[in-house]
């Protein structure tokens, strides 16, 4: 896991909350300001978003970071799947030169 700039927390489908944090971090508590769950918004259309300013940063970075963190990890495992494919491949042709 990725170093967090914060803990995160969201409420899941499950309607209970769901706490992330990193390997650094040891939460001793938690302090959860609850507005609601928002209205649908469509980006398509210019409905007004209904988050508080305070809130809007950090929760557009938070989802930001998550979103970079999983991109990065699913490139990560492409060349590293893709390099052992080369490895597999260079051993095959080794042992049929055998």
């Amino acid at each position: 896991m990725r170093i967090l700039r914060a803990p995160m927390i969201w409420i899941g489908s499950d309607r209970k909350l769901h706490l992330i944090y990193d390997k650094y971090t040891k939460p001793k508590s938690v302090h959860v300001n609850y507005y609601r769950v928002p209205n649908y918004m469509d980006l398509m259309t210019s409905s007004p978003c209904e988050l508080p300013m305070e809130m809007f940063e950090p929760l557009v970075s938070g989802a930001v970071d998550l979103y970079v963190q999983y991109v990065a990890g699913a490139e990560s495992r492409k060349r590293q799947m893709a390099e052992e494919a080369r490895k597999q491949q260079r051993n095959n042709r080794d042992d049929e030169r055998d």
